[in-house]
């Protein structure tokens, strides 16, 4: 084979050398990454909390609510059914979670230029939902990197002020600058969102 394509004899070594550089180079990327120690980040307007294991986020009536597991009887709002929870059951205020869950990212590690749209809702639900796009800065892409790094299965609540208005599901390692947040159910909360994370940062810090 060599003999009868004698160039193969400088591409294969060239390729090889170009896979392990590029191998090499994401390898010491992630090394230089878990090296930086991240400050924990206080509270802010715009929070985006990581949930312990006992507590879930459910939606009902377009409302996010955070519950304990246990309190949780179904959650199939997907299906246009309105999640059981138990009698008696309290939902978790923003301020009871912040006492025991990290916040991930606030409205500073983000650029102001969200952007927000709308789509049909599917079948059974009816109405639109929000989808608001949204770009990282360097340091907030850096700490979702290595948060979703090491939580991939985790849910994230996206509170503005002391109101929940979105939940997501880390699935998979996040190594990006821009993403979309949806569906988030209930239009006017999403436009909350947007404007929360376009407004003026001293505006915020006021407020």
């Amino acid at each position: 084979m060599f003999r009868a394509l004698p160039s193969l004899r400088f591409v294969i070594p060239v390729i090889l050398l170009i896979a392990l550089w590029f191998i090499g180079s994401h390898l010491f990327t992630r090394w230089q990454l878990q090296r930086i120690e991240e400050a924990p980040l206080q509270r802010s307007h715009v929070m985006f909390i990581a949930l312990p294991d006992d507590l879930t986020a459910i939606v009902a009536n377009k409302t996010v609510y955070v519950y304990r597991k246990g309190d949780v009887q179904a959650r199939s709002f997907a299906a246009g059914e309105e999640p059981a929870i138990r009698p008696g059951a309290k939902a978790i205020m923003v301020e009871q979670l912040l006492e025991r869950a990290p916040i991930v990212l606030t409205e500073v590690q983000f650029s102001r230029d969200a952007e927000l749209r709308t789509a049909p809702a599917p079948p059974p639900l009816t109405g639109d939902y929000g989808i608001v796009k949204v770009r990282l800065t360097d340091e907030g892409r850096r700490r979702l990197w290595k948060f979703s790094a090491k939580n991939v299965g985790r849910t994230l609540v996206i509170a503005v002020g002391d109101r929940y208005v979105a939940r997501v599901e880390i699935e998979a390692p996040l190594n990006i600058a821009e993403f979309e947040i949806q569906p988030i159910w209930h239009v006017e909360s999403a436009r909350l969102l947007q404007e929360a994370l376009n407004a003026p940062r001293a505006q915020q810090n006021a407020s």
